[in-house]
Formats: C-alpha cells, sequence, structure tokens
C-alpha cells in the first residue's frame, strides 16, 4: 500500500520538479552577484573544512578581519558553502544546481505535505490533485525568483527545507501514521535535529514549534495539550532553543542586536509604522506578485495619516481577519495556515534597522508554502460542493501557473550578474545611489575610469541631496571615489577628495598612503613623509606599512636626509624580510660590506 501511494505520486512529482527547471534553467548561467562577490568569491572560510570551528565561534562575517557589525549567526550556511567549494570550486553553474535542486525538493516536499494534510482532513475529495495544484504554485510562484536564482540565497531555501521535513514527521506522528519502528524513532529525535541545522541556517526557523504547535491543536485541541505525552514533544525544541541561544551569544559575545541601526532617523513610533507598512507589502506580493524590482531604497512611511500607512493598517489587520473567518468554516487547519503564512515574515520586519533594502522577495519563500496549503485547503472544499464548481476552481488555479512561471521566469532574468541586477534597481528607482556606486564599481573593475568617476559623483550628490542622507555609504562612495580620480589620470581632484575623506576617517590607512604618493609626486616631500608616517601608525597590514615606510625613505633621499632615510628603509625591511628592492637601496647607501 506504502508503495502503491508513492507510484500515484511520482508523476506529480516529477511534474513539479520539470516546472521547477523549465522555469529556471536559465540561472545555470548566471554568475556570482551581489554579497556572493564578498561571501563566495572573497571568502577565506570556503577554502577548507578545518575552518569549520572558527565558523561555529564567530558571526557571519567574521573571516573579514574587521568592519562589520556582529548582527547575525548563521554557521550551517558556510559549511553549505564549503562543501559547494569542494565540488564545484567557483564554477558558478554548479552552484546555482544546487539552487534549483533545493527548490524542487522543496515543490515536491509541499506536495506530500497538503496530501497528507488533506487526506487527514478527509474533506471528501481527492487530496491529489489540490495538493499538486498547491505544490505547482509554490514551485513557480514569482516571489520565489530572488531565492531560487541568487546563491546567497540558499539558507533560505535549505531552511525551509529542514522545516518542511521536521513538519512532515511531526503531522504523520500527531496522525497517528508513523506505525513503524524507525518512524517512530525518527519522529521522535529527527524534528528536534533538523530544527537545530535550520536555526543555524537562518533565524527565521525558530517559528518551526508554533506551526507544529498549530497543527497539533488543529487535529487534537487544547484538552490534554499539557498532558506528558503532548508536552514531551516540545521539550526537545526547547532544549534546541537553548542551545542554539548559548551558541549566538558565545559568537556574537552577548550583542544580540546591532549596535549601530540604518535610518536611524527613524523615531520607535516611525520604526513600527514602517514595519506595518513592510508587512501589508509582504501581504500584496504574495497576492499580487507583480513589481516589486530588488534592492530598492526604503521608502519611508512618517505618519499614520499618509493614505500608505493608512491603507497598510487596514491590509494588516482586514486580511488575516477575513481569512481566519471565512477558513474556520472549511477547515481545521485555519490557524496553521495563517501561522505559516504570517510567522516567516514578522522576524523580517526588523530589516529597516540593518538593511538599505528592507523588502526582499526571499523573505516570503517559507510564506509561500502556506499560501500553497491555502490553495490546495480551497480546492478541496471545492471540490467536495455539489456541481462544477471544484472542477472550475482546479482549472483556474493551474491556468494561473503559466503566466505565474512567466513572471517568475521574468523576475529571474535580473540575476544574472551584477550589472543586470544594479541596472534593474536603478530603472525601477532613479535616485538609487547604492545601485549607481555599484555600477561605477563594475565600471572601475572592467578599466573604465572615466565612466566610474561620472557616476561616483552622482551617486554622492544624490545621497547627499535626498531628505535623510546614507552616513556610511556617504563615507563608502568618498573612499572609491578618489580611487576612480587617480585611475582616470585626475590627481588634483583625487588629493581634494582624499583630504575631504580624511578629515571624517581620520584612521584610513590606504588613505593616507594615497595621498602621500601624490604629495610625493608633486614634490611635496615633507608633507608626504608626514602622510607615510600616519599610514604606517594605523594600518595593520605589514605590506602597507613597508611600502609607507619605503616611500618615506625616497621622500628622505629627495630632502637630502640620508640618514633619516637609512633608517626608513631599514623599518621597511623589518616588515618586509627579504624584500630585494629594500635590500638594494639600504646597500647603495651604506656602500660596501655585509647586508642586514
Amino acid at each position: 500500500m506504502y508503495g502503491e501511494k508513492l507510484k500515484k505520486a511520482a508523476l506529480p512529482a516529477i511534474v513539479l520538479v520539470l516546472a521547477v527547471f523549465s522555469v529556471y534553467y536559465v540561472a545555470l548561467g548566471y554568475g556570482f552577484v551581489y554579497d556572493d562577490n564578498e561571501q563566495i568569491l572573497g571568502n577565506r572560510w570556503l577554502l577548507s573544512f578545518s575552518n569549520i570551528p572558527e565558523v561555529f565561534s564567530t558571526h557571519s562575517f567574521g573571516f573579514r578581519n574587521a568592519g562589520y557589525q556582529a548582527i547575525t549567526y548563521r554557521p550551517m550556511f558556510f559549511v553549505i558553502y564549503m562543501a559547494e567549494y569542494a565540488v564545484f570550486g567557483f564554477s558558478a553553474w554548479g552552484w546555482h544546481l544546487v539552487n534549483l535542486l533545493m527548490h524542487s525538493f522543496n515543490s515536491v516536499f509541499v506536495f506530500f505535505i497538503l496530501r497528507h494534510l488533506l487526506t487527514a482532513e478527509n474533506m471528501g475529495y481527492s487530496s491529489t490533485l489540490p495538493a499538486f495544484a498547491g505544490a505547482l504554485i509554490f514551485s513557480v510562484h514569482p516571489t520565489n525568483a530572488e531565492p531560487v536564482s541568487w546563491l546567497a540565497a540558499i539558507g533560505e531555501l535549505t531552511f525551509t527545507f529542514l522545516c518542511l521535513a521536521a513538519f512532515y514527521l511531526e503531522a504523520r506522528s500527531i496522525d497517528g501514521k508513523g506505525g513503524r519502528a524507525f518512524e517512530r524513532v525518527a519522529s521522535s529525535a529527527v524534528p528536534a535535529l533538523f530544527f537545530l541545522f535550520a536555526v543555524l541556517l537562518k533565524e527565521t526557523a525558530v517559528v518551526l514549534p508554533v506551526i507544529v504547535l498549530a497543527y497539533d491543536c488543529a487535529r487534537k485541541g487544547f484538552s490534554g495539550l499539557f498532558s506528558r505525552a503532548r508536552l514531551s514533544r516540545y521539550m526537545s525544541y526547547a532544549a534546541v532553543a537553548a542551545v542554539y541561544a548559548g551558541l549566538r551569544s558565545f559568537a556574537l559575545k552577548g550583542e544580540m542586536m546591532p549596535g549601530v541601526t540604518l535610518h536611524a532617523f527613524l523615531s520607535p513610533y516611525e520604526f513600527g509604522l514602517n514595519a506595518i507598512a513592510l508587512l501589508a507589502r509582504y501581504f500584496q506580493a504574495l497576492v499580487l506578485p507583480v513589481g516589486e524590482p530588488p534592492l530598492q531604497l526604503m521608502d519611508p512611511v512618517l505618519s499614520l495619516f499618509a493614505p500608505r500607512a493608512i491603507l497598510s493598517v487596514f491590509a494588516v489587520v482586514a486580511a488575516p481577519l477575513a481569512l481566519a473567518i471565512v477558513l474556520r468554516r472549511i477547515t481545521r487547519l485555519w490557524a496553521l495556515i495563517l501561522a505559516i503564512i504570517i510567522l516567516p515574515i514578522l522576524p523580517t520586519l526588523y530589516s529597516p534597522a540593518i538593511s538599505r533594502f528592507p523588502y526582499a522577495d526571499r523573505y516570503l519563500y517559507f510564506s509561500t508554502v502556506g499560501l500553497s496549503m491555502l490553495i490546495a485547503v480551497a480546492l478541496a472544499w471545492f471540490g467536495a460542493r455539489p456541481g462544477k464548481w471544484g472542477r472550475f476552481a482546479l482549472l483556474a488555479v493551474l491556468s494561473a501557473a503559466l503566466p505565474f512561471a512567466m513572471l517568475a521566469r521574468q523576475k529571474s532574468a535580473p540575476w544574472e550578474s551584477d550589472r543586470t541586477l544594479w541596472g534593474a534597481a536603478l530603472a525601477a528607482q532613479p535616485g538609487n545611489y547604492v545601485a549607481v556606486h555599484s555600477i561605477a564599481s563594475d565600471y572601475l573593475r572592467e578599466g573604465r575610469p572615466g565612466e566610474a568617476v561620472e557616476l561616483f559623483e552622482d551617486s554622492l550628490k544624490a545621497n547627499l541631496s535626498a531628505e535623510h542622507p546614507d552616513p556610511s555609504m556617504v563615507l563608502l562612495t568618498r573612499k572609491v571615489l578618489p580611487q576612480a580620480y587617480i585611475r582616470a589620470g585626475l590627481e588634483a581632484k583625487a588629493e581634494v577628495s582624499l583630504e575631504e575623506y580624511l578629515k571624517l576617517m581620520p584612521d584610513d590607512a590606504p588613505s593616507f598612503y594615497n595621498l602621500a604618493l601624490i604629495k610625493q609626486r608633486k614634490g611635496a616631500f615633507l608633507d608626504a613623509v608626514e602622510l607615510y608616517q600616519r599610514a604606517a601608525v594605523f594600518t595593520k597590514d605589514p605590506a602597507l606599512s613597508a611600502r609607507a615606510h619605503y616611500n618615506m625613505g625616497e621622500c628622505y633621499l629627495s630632502l637630502g636626509m640620508r640618514d633619516e632615510a637609512l633608517r626608513s628603509f631599514r623599518e621597511a625591511l623589518r616588515q618586509a624580510p627579504g624584500d630585494s628592492l629594500i635590500l638594494d637601496r639600504i646597500g647603495s647607501l651604506e656602500g660596501p660590506g655585509p647586508r642586514p
């Protein structure tokens, strides 16, 4: 009987996998974009599994020496990256294949879960077709284009897979379907293990125990919830949560919240108002997944009486309430459906504090499972009614899959490369100074400094002219702009730009070094010496320190200060032992004899 059920499920599962690949096969030709450049291409952790202890003992950007706040703790995220690097190296197609496979697995998993839930509900209609229709919508839903197409979203795909697997085992156990010995063992221990891996991938996974509880109460009611037999199910989740909290606290050194927030101009009241507006935006994207281009700067709501605020408050209150009223009439799973739709979104409402782009489609990935469940339950309910309403409803949902698939392909396209991604962001929001800055950086890497200069200047102007300028982005643009000036041969502008930047960041060693180079080329040797000294004091890079002391020696020689020059060259040699150029310079000053 079990084998017969698998045979019946084989065709829908194959169709779901084909649907995923028919929409997203083009992503196999995409590259590394946005955060991938730092988290993958610039991540030393990926080079060896021996780095796993360090990965588990620090925050998500601990692979960088400094400059990042300890905000997130997602060690399993980088373990997956290590495995992908071990198999594919830096061949992007292999990484994208993993994303497609994970989305395929999740789509099939959604089908099995929906079929099980509908069978357990016994709504008087076949569970296979509604479950397939719901899973098909999940597989091609346009908001899922971002997590499927972007490599950095592998955490979203994998934590959802683990949560789905844990929930499926729990659902079978609650419904008394785990009759075999290995299933009983699996249902008691494996879900908690999956939960642990999931929260180590993404904090959003903390919603899993509440989702399990919603199903437990839907099937068995609240009576006896605190009995030993039922309560033991949640003790393992509590133990995992305690372990996770301890690991996170240790890795982040007790800093659970960022010390510096973006959009700091928002008062607590305004922050809450924008969280409501963001939640309404997510609800809209689930139902009407059009628009919402990637990487859009926040357009804040500052008054409760603004039209957008009024509509958002109404949507956030009315939509869940109306859905709950309707669902309670047709299924006991109403609370479960609402929990899966709403709960995974709630942790993301803090994103205005830590991200320039608070809205992101990927945050809806788990929530689309709830939407698929809603669709499947509604189809089963219509199918059990007299007449042809069930067929019409099923046909309508299956017909919606095609435009959804086309829109998903369209929303996937910007993630092909940095240029297409930031181009799409800028086309949708012409004042997006982050997009302009990023395109300028791309031009600079390509050896097009003249175009880069123009765009960096535009980015800085757009940022500073905004009602609420972004201070950290201003600093970043001011830091990179002098490099573009230098490479474009505009040293006079580079000099002025560096001096302005160093007033804001008086401990930036590379900028002191670059300004010193300009002064040295102009013949202002004393000014250059002072700047090289500051570069040497502030840098933690021995190579930069060696170059600063070497150039300092050259400046001293130009000033006729032979002894000072020799001391500088010797200090350079101490920072770069055995350097032949420095040795030759010291030898020419000391004359014949043994070299140091």
